[in-house]
């Protein structure tokens, strides 16, 4: 028995009306595995780009995720607008904190402990070497006594540099690891400028400018009296006797400028 035209290629029972309901089924089917589980379609799109870009899988993954990780961090800050609404996140409990204003915080945090140890050191140990110079530079008399203060003078010198070069990096070092976890310019640089003048650090380094040049001076005074240690002597009441004009009015010269340093880094002669 054979067909006629009109059913040839005809799906034919139960099982020809079924195929389309079958087709659209594993279709739907495929649809919902790829929502609930996208990471093959994802590889394979990711795999097929890199491809094309001449990358490997694994290149393509580490920028994805560099990329997802800078996008996290700028939504994360970008409810912060001033250099005031990030400052003020050092007046709340941390606790409350989103992760992102933690990180924030906690650089704050790390830059804070970074400014008050400096400070700490260099008052402790700028306030013993000058305690070396001061009362030793109006009884010395020999050689050896200028040594010592200078040798008290040269670590003075080095305890301000330090100091110095911290509280100089305090801004750049701040806006350059805000920057790193999404605050952008000029914002990252007003932060950290806002930063520095709540903690005094202008003041804090013209403090340590200021311990630096006390040194200069000292080593410059000392380093005259050891050169023209033959055209003076010591009086009694600890004040020094040139035998010629020109070294008396040297060295007034180099004594009231120790002095005046010692007053501008807030030493008070006595």
């Amino acid at each position: 028995m054979e067909l006629k035209k009109s059913q040839i290629g005809k799906p034919h029972g139960s099982l020809g009306r079924m195929a389309p309901l079958i087709v659209m089924a594993l279709v739907i089917a495929g649809l919902v595995y790829l929502f609930l589980n996208p990471a093959p379609f994802i590889n394979l799109m990711r795999y097929a780009q890199a491809s094309s870009q001449g990358k490997t899988m694994a290149q393509a993954n580490a920028e994805a995720s560099a990329s997802a990780s800078a996008s996290a961090a700028a939504s994360a800050v970008g409810d912060l607008k001033t250099p005031d609404d990030f400052l003020n996140l050092m007046k709340v409990n941390a606790s409350t904190l989103s992760d992102a204003n933690k990180k924030i915080l906690n650089i704050f945090s790390d830059e804070l402990d970074k400014i008050t140890k400096t400070k700490e050191k260099e008052t402790v140990d700028s306030n013993n070497q000058v305690a070396l110079i001061f009362q030793p530079l109006a009884q010395a008399k020999t050689d050896d006594d200028l040594a010592k203060i200078r040798d008290a003078a040269t670590q003075l010198k080095q305890t301000a540099e330090d100091a110095v070069g911290v509280f100089q990096g305090v801004q750049g070092e701040l806006a350059r690891r805000l920057a790193d976890i999404g605050v952008t310019d000029p914002l990252n640089t007003q932060v950290a400028d806002a930063f520095a003048k709540q903690g005094n650090v202008p003041d804090d380094l013209k403090t340590a400018q200021n311990t630096s040049t006390l040194a200069d001076t000292t080593v410059a005074y000392v380093d005259f009296l050891k050169e023209s240690k033959n055209s003076w002597t010591r009086k009694a009441d600890g004040t020094l006797s040139f035998h010629d004009k020109a070294g008396a009015t040297k060295a007034q010269q180099l004594g009231k400028a120790f002095a005046d340093a010692a007053v501008q880094a807030g030493y008070q002669l006595k």
